[in-house]
């Protein structure tokens, strides 16, 4: 019991030193960090800062060299009121544009002040001029005196902001000062947008006139800052009331005498404050006064910390691991008090663990390294799995690599020997075969450890064996039902592939028939003419009206006729020619074509075609185009004859890669439109229609051509659209 007690003391002493330690590094850590964010919040701002003066700057560059302000402000030095309100009204309209255009760069105001400090023009109120600005804003004096520009944070009457204060001379007399002012919001904004950084803008509240601050509009814009009842926080839309409540209760009520001591000095620093999982840390940035150079406002931020959080969490965890290990550094210096008993402990035990493997179904194994993996320790149950005896592997008539067989232990060989390069400590042999007693065979798996001598030489292994001939067995017969699933996903796909090629030769054929009928009408005529002239041959011989100008005359009209019929056989042939190799086409030349063909089909129906907008080229298979086109024509038209429309029409429109055709036909009933583009469906009578024109018109465009083919119905009919926005 004493040795007890002097160890626990032991422990405590060591674990409260190593505490001490441990948490002397992480506030060290810590305000290490508070520190970093500090300073990057001071290098984000002063890089804003900077960018706006060089900002004003350029501007200044404008202003400077513009002779036209430069001669108004001049004028306006030694005039009467009147004539400085006319050199004032024109100075404004010659600037306005180019100030509300930098107003967008967060530029608070633009001021013109003369050299005895009355305010000239402020562009961002023109109607408030000539107050004396002496004893209110100190870079005014400063530049009206000493002729150099200034720069710095400066309170005015109401608003305060970032000060860019320049001379103007013309012809190197001085005129006047002006000013280009950067409000913080605008200082606050920047920093959300380029650094993500959430912050509050505080203004001392003794900085204020108080009775025009009342007066002003600016009362509206400020209230008390949480952070400090001394500062009054300019209020953003950024700025959630309920989000402040959160921050006042979890963040700022903890640290109050914290941080009315450090501002009360005006001095920067940064504080942090756990929130659950996260750590957030508030850094307050002093601004100091461009005239007293006191600080007259703080930049507060407010960001989440990882680092800190990790450095806490770091610690947590140290101190548990020094507890873990100081502990067990104890303990084991216990052990060696009591090592005799804790060693006939651990071997009771260790023998219970083998026990274990003797009542399941998982064999151990311990081997010699040597070519026959000679076995020097087994568990009982291997009877189970090899039908051997534990007594004849241990006294080596049986060895266990007679049991593998050849091919196996080859590739379990090959893989030890790899293992051995790689110096690995544990290796799972890929499922193997051995030979039982009664001559079956057995699927198993194996895991061995390599048990090392001093030197790193492996002298022993330590492996477990699993049967998983009944996993092995599942296995083979999944990958028949695999095999025998793929067999008739193929067999599948190809009845689709066979069927669709079917449905393609339909709709070639009911497109053929379609275009045999374009051309008997397209031919009736031709024929009609050649027949009456052949016929009229003997009138004019007996007439006596057949001459040689005659015969030239008569020979070229019916080559002429019969041209047109070779043509039309010729747009025919073109239209199912077999090449399937895309091309890029024209649309317009396309859909031209067909109307050639069944032009004189749909005149015969009295029907009327019009095909406008501007052309556009696609890369595809012109003829399946066509074929597309002949469908939805040939569809309209038969629609327009069925409801018997004295006067037919089919307009076609190009717009914006598309193809719009739309008929006078009365439209496509509402319970039916969503099935046209189904195959084998028609609402045509018995032999009149296959139904499968527009189920390929569909695939046509989808698949083949990378477009959309879609249909709705208007006032007069049915719209067809086909759509390539996508695939041009």
């Amino acid at each position: 019991m004493n040795q007890k007690i002097k160890f626990l003391l032991l422990f405590i002493v060591l674990f409260i030193a190593a505490e001490y330690f441990n948490e002397f590094n992480k506030n060290r850590l810590i305000n290490r960090e508070l520190s970093s964010v500090l300073n990057q919040l001071k290098t984000n701002f002063d890089i804003v800062n900077e960018t706006d003066k060089l900002d004003a700057e350029s501007i200044n560059a404008f202003i400077s060299n513009d002779e036209k302000v430069l001669t108004l402000l001049s004028q306006a030095v030694n005039v009467n009121e009147a004539k400085k309100n006319l050199l004032r009204q024109e100075l404004y309209k010659y600037l306005d544009r180019q100030y509300r255009e930098i107003r967008k760069r967060g530029i608070l105001q633009v001021q013109f002040v003369l050299s005895n400090n009355v305010s000239f023009l402020r562009l961002h109120k023109p109607d408030k001029y000539g107050d004396d600005l002496t004893g209110v804003r100190y870079t005014f004096e400063y530049v009206n005196k000493m002729h150099k520009p200034i720069s710095g944070f400066e309170q005015g009457r109401v608003v305060h902001g970032f000060r860019n204060v320049f001379p103007l001379f013309q012809e190197g007399k001085y005129i006047c000062a002006y000013e280009i002012s950067f409000s913080s919001e605008s200082v606050q904004s920047t920093l959300t947008k380029v650094n993500k950084l959430y912050t509050h803008f505080l203004v001392n509240r003794h900085v204020f006139d108080a009775k025009r601050y009342k007066r002003s509009e600016s009362s509206l814009q400020y209230k008390t800052s949480i952070e400090s009842d001394n500062y009054m926080l300019l209020q953003m839309e950024s700025v959630q009331p309920r989000y402040l409540k959160y921050l006042q209760k979890n963040i700022i009520q903890k640290h109050k005498a914290y941080i009315e001591k450090h501002m009360n000095r005006c001095e920067s620093f940064s504080l942090y404050q756990q929130l659950g999982k996260s750590v957030k840390v508030v850094s307050f940035l002093p601004i100091k006064d461009v005239k007293s150079k006191k600080t007259a406002a703080y930049l507060v931020s407010y960001t989440d910390n990882y680092n800190i959080t990790s450095i806490l969490y770091n610690s947590k965890l140290i101190t548990g691991v020094l507890f873990i290990g100081l502990f067990l550094l104890v303990y084991l210096f216990y052990l060696q008090f009591i090592s005799k008993k804790v060693l006939k402990e651990t071997a009771q035990e260790q023998q219970k663990l083998l026990e274990l493997f003797d009542k399941g179904d998982i064999a151990l194994f311990r081997w010699r390294n040597d070519i026959n993996w000679s076995v020097e320790y087994v568990s009982n149950n291997v009877s189970s799995l090899t039908g051997y005896f534990k007594k004849e592997f241990l006294s080596g008539k049986i060895e266990y690599s007679d049991l593998i067989d050849e091919e196996d232990l080859k590739n379990a060989l090959h893989e030890l020997a790899e293992a051995f390069e790689k110096n690995l400590d544990i290796l799972k042999h890929k499922p193997y075969q051995i030979f039982t007693k009664n001559k079956t065979k057995k699927w198993v798996e194996q895991t061995t450890l390599f048990i090392r001598d001093k030197e790193g030489d492996v002298t022993h292994f330590l492996g477990y064996l699993i049967d998983i001939s009944k996993r092995k067995k599942l296995e083979i017969e999944l990958q028949k039902l695999n095999e025998n699933l793929k067999q008739e996903i193929d067999k599948r796909t190809n009845e689709i592939l066979q069927k669709d090629k079917m449905l393609q030769e339909q709709a070639k054929l009911a497109a053929m028939g379609e275009m045999v009928g374009a051309i008997a009408h397209q031919w009736r005529q031709p024929l009609n003419s050649l027949n009456i002239n052949i016929q009229n041959l003997d009138d004019d011989y007996e007439e006596g009206l057949i001459d040689e100008q005659f015969i030239d005359d008569f020979i070229a009209k019916q080559t002429q006729t019969i041209n047109f019929m070779s043509k039309t056989i010729d747009d025919f042939r073109n239209f199912f020619r077999v090449d399937k190799i895309k091309h890029e086409f024209s649309i317009k030349q396309s859909i031209e074509n067909t109307l050639s063909l069944v032009n004189a089909q749909l005149t015969s129906h009295n029907i009327q075609t019009s095909l406008q907008g501007e052309d556009f080229m696609l890369n595809g298979v012109g003829s399946e185009f066509q074929q597309v086109i002949l469908n939805i024509i040939s569809n309209a038209k038969d629609a327009i004859v069925q409801n018997h429309r004295e006067y037919g029409k089919i307009d076609i429109e190009l717009k914006e890669k598309q193809i719009i055709i739309s008929d006078n036909a009365g439209g496509i009933p509402q319970d039916i439109i969503s099935r046209i583009f189904e195959p084998y469906f028609t609402t045509k009578e018995q032999g009149m229609g296959t139904g499968v024109g527009l189920y390929m018109s569909k695939i046509i465009i989808e698949q083949n051509m990378g477009g959309r083919l879609h249909v709705s119905n208007t006032k007069e009919g049915a719209e067809f659209i086909i759509d390539f926005k996508k695939s041009v």
